[in-house]
């Protein structure tokens, strides 16, 4: 019997990294899902390899709210129910506040914290409709707490999710639904792989740990089916930083690394 058996979820940003990390933990464990992603030929991988009986694919912009809606209604239609929302769905990007494009902000912010409150939005308003309660889980990440240079608008956002996730806790937990947010530090995914690549940069990451090591992905999905589960039931309004102990240290010089010119991805 898994911790998940007759729950319905959606994972956004569900077609690679951690999202996909997520999907497979949460089908072990018997849940059916919905997975949200840009990526159609990502998502149709996911569905080929987990099967459709037990994950279906929506292609959604998370800054689209009525696209975020039709992504809701359809876990309930093809799945019967909405349990269990993870909103992945985020991106970086990189240069000296000075310099910052206000088209690239608005794409940082736009995917990372308004498509998490179109996600929340719709998906509290199906698990209110539904009257049983539900679990929403935010990805936030170590930049929600600590400043990185080049980071301006992706520590803007993730700092806005997580607060954000406050709220929703504050607000929803009377209707039996809880909010939690979870916040990674250096995770192996294809996202970050333009950083990891960056020679010595991956290793200054490592030294800023206590543990010593970067994160996989399994290691954030392993938390989210945490919070997911009846076993965190008494747990909303958190942010569970999973970061090898990277927020007891710094964050390292990124200029040095790449220049306050250079380009990179958060």
């Amino acid at each position: 019997m898994g911790a998940l058996d007759g729950k319905v979820a959606i994972v956004t940003g569900g077609a690679s990294g951690i999202g996909k990390a997520i999907v497979e933990a949460f089908v072990r464990e018997g849940a059916r899902v919905i997975v949200g992603d840009v990526d159609a030929a990502g998502i149709g991988r996911l569905i080929g390899e987990l099967g459709h009986n037990q994950v279906d694919g929506a292609e959604v912009d998370v800054r689209d709210e009525a696209a975020v809606e039709r992504m809701v209604g359809q876990a309930v239609r093809r799945f019967g129910r909405l349990d269990i929302a993870v909103n992945n769905a985020g991106v970086g990007g990189f240069a000296p506040i000075q310099a910052y494009p206000l088209e690239e902000w608005d794409r940082v912010v736009g995917i990372s914290l308004t498509g998490t409150f179109l996600c929340i939005k719709h998906e509290a308003a199906r698990m209110m409709a539904q009257g049983k309660g539900g679990s929403i889980i935010n990805i936030a990440s170590l930049n929600a707490i600590q400043p990185a240079e080049g980071f301006a608008a992706y520590c803007a956002a993730k700092a806005g999710v997580a607060m954000l996730t406050k709220v929703a806790a504050l607000e929803l937990g009377r209707h039996g639904i809880r909010v939690n947010a979870i916040g990674p530090g250096l995770i192996h995914t294809p996202a970050t792989a333009p950083m990891t690549a960056v020679p010595g940069l991956e290793a200054a990451f490592i030294a800023e740990t206590a543990l010593g090591r970067a994160g996989e992905p399994e290691d954030v999905a392993g938390l989210a089916l945490y919070l997911a589960s009846d076993a965190s039931s008494l747990m909303t309004g958190q942010t569970l930083y999973i970061d090898g102990g990277a927020s007891l240290k710094k964050y390292p010089e990124l200029f040095s690394f790449v220049g306050a010119a250079g380009s990179g991805a958060g």
